[in-house]
């Protein structure tokens, strides 16, 4: 089932629907940041390379980062809706030094198992080693305490945009793995493949109802799967969540 974990990488190219943002795609959530808070309440936020001045119900933290969705009123305002955090960690991957191409994960998967992960292990250890500085060293530590927790984590970019695989085997479940992946258009997502008894499941949970509805207009794009259920849930946590201070990656 690794095989498969492929196809959930992919899933990042959703995410190319948003080519402008200034045409307010509404059909998937906006990666937003805070740069400012001006006297009459209205927000300064950075969204790709456009800023927009706008309010906002919630009150919103500078220099924060917010998964949102966005439209316009009647009259033209901007409305943002739904606003969640993205885990620390988004920024963090943004600078990992150790990035690969969905073409990298066959060669991963097929020299390992999921048990060990033993070459993607020394490799990271031989990484480490090399670390020019503190951020590379947290990176790389990270990485490789996840893999010490059994969760094989993964930085992946493609078309020059970088999201987080994570996976594990399930515990509760023969035959099935649980994985988890931060898209920086799709937001969270989370779910299991498992094992059917003429081919492979899958289950995915979305933060978003939008995501949900164009995941399930573009499961085409998910290749080997007999069956795919998908569905929301407004609490999606990560299998290893990374950490921001130093590590201790003696165990």
């Amino acid at each position: 089932m690794l095989e498969h974990v492929k196809s959930l990488a992919q899933l990042s190219k959703v995410g190319t629907e948003i080519k402008n943002i200034t045409e307010f795609n509404a059909t998937l959530p906006i990666l937003l940041k805070v740069l400012s808070k001006a006297k009459n309440g209205e927000f300064l936020l950075k969204m790709g390379n456009t800023t927009i001045t706008t309010k906002s119900q919630k009150e919103l933290l500078v220099g924060q980062k917010y998964w949102a969705n966005m439209s316009k009123s009647s009259v033209g305002a901007i409305i943002l809706s739904n606003l969640v955090r993205p885990p620390k960690m988004l920024e963090m991957i943004e600078k990992s030094p150790l990035k690969f191409s969905i073409q990298d994960l066959d060669k991963i998967f097929k020299e390992s198992k999921l048990e060990s992960f033993g070459e993607y292990k020394d490799f990271l250890l031989d990484k480490l080693l090399l670390a020019q500085n503190r951020s590379e060293f947290l990176n790389l530590g990270n990485l490789l305490l996840s893999l010490h927790n059994e969760v094989v984590s993964l930085v992946i970019s493609d078309e020059h945009k970088d999201g987080l695989v994570q996976v594990k085997k399930s515990k509760n479940k023969k035959q099935s793995l649980e994985f988890y992946a931060l898209y920086p258009h799709l937001g969270a997502l989370n779910g299991r493949v498992y094992l059917l008894e003429d081919g492979v499941g899958l289950e995915i949970w979305v933060l978003y109802e939008s995501v949900k509805k164009i995941l399930e207009a573009n499961k085409d794009k998910l290749k080997g799967f007999q069956s795919i259920a998908i569905y929301q849930e407004k609490d999606i946590r990560p299998l290893f969540e990374f950490e921001e201070g130093v590590l201790d990656i003696r165990a």
